[in-house]
Parts: C-alpha cells; structure tokens; sequence
C-alpha cells in the first residue's frame, strides 16, 4: 500500500529522534523518487550526495562481481538506507514500478543524523547546555546550507585556469603543445610543472625546457593533476583578516596529508600518486566554505567551541558538495565526505 512522503519520514530511524523543527527541515529537503521497471536508479561507484529510503516496491541491489540480492519495501526496509556505503559498491535497479524518496547528506548532517554522537551505540547522556549547544550548532547548520542552496554563502570556485586546462584534457582534442600554451599563460605554473617534469620522480635522461616538452613526459593525466594541484592554494587565501591566519594554518596541514597521501600512494600497487596528492590537498575544503561566510554569522566567529563544532559538523558533506560541483572524481569527493 502506498504511504505519503511524511508517512514514511516518521518510519526512517535515523530520524526518530530529531526534534520538530529538524524534523520539519528535513522534510522540506525531501525529493520523491520514482522509476518503472528496469530503470537504474544508483549507479555502483557513484556519489551523488543522497540517501536512498525504499517506500514502494521492489529492487535489485548488484555487487561487482554480478551477485544480486533482491529488496522489497516493508516496514522494515523503510526504517533503512538503501545501498549506503559511498562510493556506492552496490548498484540499485527498479525489479517493478518503484517509489520512494532522497535525502540530501548534508540535510541529515546538519540534522546530526550523520553525526558521530548519533551512530548506534555512541548516544550518551548529556546536560541541558550540551543540548542547547548542539541544538544551536543544528541550527546554524542548517541556515548554512539555506544560504548554500540560495546563493548567499561563497562556496570556493575552482581556479579558472585549471579548469580550463582540466576541459581541454578530458575533451581528448588537445594536444600537449595546446595544453603548454594553456600552462604558459601564468609563468608561475609553468615553472612549477617544469620543475615537476625536471624532478627525481618524473626526470628523463635529459632535461624539458619548454611546456611542450614537460607535458610529453609528465603525460596528459598526470599533467591535468599536478595544474589543479598546483592551482588550488588560490582556494585557501581571503581578504578577510580575521580568517586569513586560520586559512594559512588549514594550508598548512592539508598540504603536510597531501604529501603523506603522495608518499603512501606510491608504496601501494593500483593507486595514482597525483590523484592522492589532489585527495590530500582538498580533504578539508568544506571547512574552507565555513570561514568564508563566518562574517554572517558574529556568533560563530566570536565562538572558538561553536566555530570547531560546527567545522567538525559540516565539512565532510560541505566539501564533498564543493567537489561534485567541480565534477572531481568518486575517489576524491569520498575524501573530502570522509575525513
């Protein structure tokens, strides 16, 4: 029997111990799914940022070595996520004419639903202040992602000329004297990838003295990597004097897990060093979206506790929000969700 929307919120778990006014934001932030028999409704591998409730039904879950496990929607499947773990190891095909809904991640984070006081098992008891304090954490949370969702806060944009070169790449029409002349266009990144090229992990028998020369060796791929690399300490820099110090210091240590992320990466078979290094690099980047709307929020800036709560709250779902923006990579969106 089909049960409406609202029905089905109050039967989600995850949900029962919300308090009204979450309970109404998670509502608003609901979408209805629905899809005819055969229909692929989760690709395996993806990210796409929502939970999956089944409310009508019948699906196929595949794993990639083809075993597929059947779910049918009851009192029980509703209570749950459908095929949760990110990236996605399962696939999730309509077996019958199917209904349900979606939830954004980040409107269950802000809620807490993602949080790790609210995993099974680590609920503790806690006085009325920590109460009022999470409530209001909750709450700004909440208005953070408003203002995210209508524009009003800045999320940080991908450095122009990286994405320019980054099109030019995955477009498969360029060639590397089309990309060099992309490169050229500021001198300081063309003589970081030319260093780069000319450097113990990259060096050939002879030196490159040009662009052209140093994308042929790097390669396309690993050239793509390094610019957006290169390019991303633009992100971490503001105007704003009253972040600029706590900025330089989130450079700081998410340089030091990129370079731990290089090293490891080329100890182990099957990873790409670069595109560990870029995990690295931008595993922090929704705490970057915080700092640059703390002006809006007096509270939270003259907060230190509340600024790291709600850092601690948000930025995982924050910067994997950033990154699907900037059309990355599963690998490195998981990163970000998951640091």
């Amino acid at each position: 029997m089909a049960i409406s929307n609202n029905e089905a919120l109050h039967r989600i778990s995850m949900l029962a111990d919300l308090l009204p006014w979450q309970f109404e934001a998670v509502a608003e932030a609901v979408e209805p799914v629905e899809a005819r028999k055969g229909t692929l409704i989760v690709e395996r591998g993806s990210d796409d940022g929502y939970t999956y409730f089944l409310t009508e039904g019948e699906v196929s879950l595949e794993a990639a070595d083809g075993v597929t496990t059947k779910v049918e929607s009851n009192l029980d499947t509703m209570r749950t996520p459908v095929a949760n773990l990110r990236p996605r190891i399962l696939g999730v095909t309509a077996m019958s004419r199917v209904r349900g809904l979606r939830i954004p991640d980040i409107v269950l984070t802000a809620a807490g639903c993602n949080g790790k006081r609210l995993k099974q098992g680590m609920i503790t008891d806690e006085d009325e202040d920590d109460a009022e304090r999470r409530e209001a954490e909750s709450r700004l949370s909440f208005q953070i992602y408003r203002d995210l969702q209508s524009n009003k806060s800045i999320l940080p944009s991908l450095p122009d000329l990286a994405l320019r070169i980054r099109r030019a790449i995955e477009d498969d029409v360029s060639d590397a004297r089309t990309v060099a002349r992309m490169v050229e266009s500021d001198p300081a990144m063309a003589a970081k990838l030319l260093k780069a090229a000319n450097s113990a992990m990259y060096g050939g028998m002879t030196t490159a003295e040009t662009c052209s020369a140093a994308v042929v060796r790097l390669g396309m791929q690993t050239t793509k990597q390094l610019v957006l690399t290169f390019a991303l300490k633009e992100v971490f820099q503001t105007k704003n004097p009253m972040i600029r110090k706590r900025m330089q210091v989130l450079w700081k240590h998410s340089s030091q897990i990129a370079a731990l992320c290089f090293v490891l990466a080329r100890e182990i078979k099957g990873i790409q060093a670069e595109e560990a290094l870029l995990i690295g690099l931008l595993h922090d980047v929704g705490a970057i979206a915080i700092l640059n709307c703390i002006e809006k929020y007096p509270d939270l800036a003259s907060d230190e506790a509340s600024l790291e709560e709600t850092i601690s709250r948000m930025r995982g779902e924050l910067g994997a929000m950033i990154l699907r923006k900037w059309m990355l990579p599963a690998p490195v969106v998981a990163g970000a969700r998951d640091a």
